[in-house]
């Protein structure tokens, strides 16, 4: 058995005891590693919840990648159309990269029922809209299937079902604006069939889906014209260089734009979170060092005798510092694996019965999403356990200045 180790094996047990000065240093030491742990992966878990929940919404309202004319850019509504022709799929699709693809018009639109009306936005989809990203906030009803037949069903958030006291089933009459100098609005009867609700104040407060085809008919467009297409790529696809791929294959007047770029100050917002996490992590890693080194310069100096009788029988000041490094190490793994058990006990807790809950206005989530990869969790512990050891080597090196003769004699 290594020298260093057997040594502070029998180290252990005395110095953990109640009944020395060390033995209650040490525990404090081990408490506080244990707290440092427990609010490291408390942040880091809700953060990266939060950040893939939110992503993960963003991207299922809009696909990760939305194609559309330069004039429908800054606008919820389809102005201009695009021919379907005009996209030049063939030179940009890779089904290595791209998950799916639906065509959309968005058009505006003023729902009404006997009591009530709201304005808002109709988004106009196809057979090929991916309802299962929607499936989530599915609070009633079930997603229409849009085949070749003109379809006059239509889906709700569950803000706007409200707003016109409308459930499953009931009519609702939808007036559209007719370019038509001095015409009468459009008006289009549609049956509720469906609610969700998003979490996204300003998506729930607008957006209703209808058949395709119902907004190309009221905008006299064809069949080909579309107001654009939203992308969904594969999980490992690189959304910005393939982006960049597609502008480079498309007509001049056609953008392409990724959605961190269309919800730029969502996603500027929730990247604060990694900033925030990386302070807790330095403060919690730098709090668990100090009160190491106090543990380890109170266990050396009450150890001082027993440096002096190892240094008197030839061990040299590296030998000694490795002995009480193994002592500092053993600590530190308690008050991680404490730390870890209390700190996963409390994400599992929130992840299936949701403890905390959120504003949905300000955090776009009712409660607080957890999303800690194992690899970043082994991570975590592998570099909170090697910072403080080395960081621990300094205040090791006062072994060096314990004179034998001086310690031996006073005892």
């Amino acid at each position: 058995m290594n020298f260093e180790f057997f040594i502070a094996q029998r180290m252990r047990s005395s110095s953990t005891s109640e009944s020395t000065v060390s033995g209650r240093i040490i525990k404090i030491a081990i408490a506080a590693i244990a707290l440092g742990m427990v609010m490291m992966l408390i942040a880091l878990g809700t953060s990266l919840g939060l950040q893939r929940e939110i992503k993960a919404k963003t991207i299922a309202l809009s696909g990760d990648i939305r194609i559309a004319p330069f004039e429908n850019n800054n606008s919820s509504i389809s102005i201009t159309p695009i021919d379907t022709v005009e996209l030049r799929k063939d030179s940009w699709w890779d089904k290595n990269q791209v998950a799916r693809l639906y065509p959309y018009v968005a058009k505006g639109v003023l729902l009404k029922t006997k009591s009530e009306f709201e304005g808002g936005v109709v988004k106009g989809v196809d057979q090929n809209y991916p309802w299962e990203k929607l499936f989530p906030y599915l609070v009633e009803g079930s997603f229409p299937v849009f085949d070749s037949t003109l379809s006059k069903e239509i889906v709700l958030s569950q803000t706007l079902a409200q707003k016109l006291k409308l459930n499953l089933g009931d009519r609702v009459t939808a007036y559209f604006q007719n370019d038509d100098p001095g015409a009468v609005p459009r008006i289009r009867y549609f049956n509720l069939v469906a609610i969700y609700q998003t979490g996204f104040p300003d998506f729930d407060n607008s957006f209703a889906f209808v058949d395709m085809k119902q907004v190309q008919k009221i905008n006299g467009w064809t069949n080909r014209q579309i107001g654009g297409v939203e992308v969904f790529l594969k999980p490992k696809a690189n959304a910005i260089p393939y982006a960049e791929k597609i502008y480079n294959e498309l007509p001049p007047h056609i953008d392409v734009q990724r959605v961190d770029q269309l919800y730029q100050g969502i996603f500027d917002w929730i990247a604060l979170f990694d900033f925030n996490v990386l302070i807790i992590l330095i403060v919690m890693i730098l709090v668990g060092t100090l009160n190491m080194t106090t543990a380890l310069l109170v266990l050396i100096l009450e150890r001082s005798r027993m440096v002096g009788v190892l240094k008197s029988l030839g061990a040299n000041n590296r030998q000694i510092q490795k002995v009480f490094l193994w002592n500092a190490v053993y600590i530190i793994l308690r008050g991680l694996v404490w730390g870890n058990v209390l700190g996963l006990s409390f994400l599992v807790g929130q992840s299936y019965y949701g403890w905390i809950a959120l504003d949905p206005a300000n955090y776009f989530v009712s409660t607080v999403p957890i999303a800690l990869p194992i690899p970043l969790f082994v991570g975590l512990n592998l570099m909170v356990l090697s910072v403080c050891s080395l960081l621990l080597w300094i205040p090791s090196l006062i072994v060096g200045r314990i004179d034998p003769t001086e310690v031996v004699r006073f005892r």
